[in-house]
């Protein structure tokens, strides 16, 4: 690791944060870029429901890399 976690209150919970890689998440994390992510639909993609799922339920956040389903966001 490039630098040390941090611990963070998030959603009322005190969790480790990794802030170099925290940065990137967002912008870089496959799910979160995809074309395919439909939150609160029922065409949501699979993928992404269950990994929302798991990160609601244990309070975590993950960057997804690598996909079988990801398309480009429209527009």
């Amino acid at each position: 690791m490039k630098a040390k976690p941090v611990l963070e209150d998030h959603y009322g919970q005190e969790v480790w944060v990794n802030k170099t890689t925290e940065a990137l998440r967002r912008d870089e994390c496959l799910c979160l870029n995809c074309g395919n992510l439909r939150p609160n639909q029922p065409d949501n993609c699979p993928v992404a429901q269950a990994f929302f799922k798991l990160c609601v339920g244990e309070n975590v956040a993950l960057a997804v890399t690598r996909c079988p389903i990801w398309t480009p966001k429209e527009g």
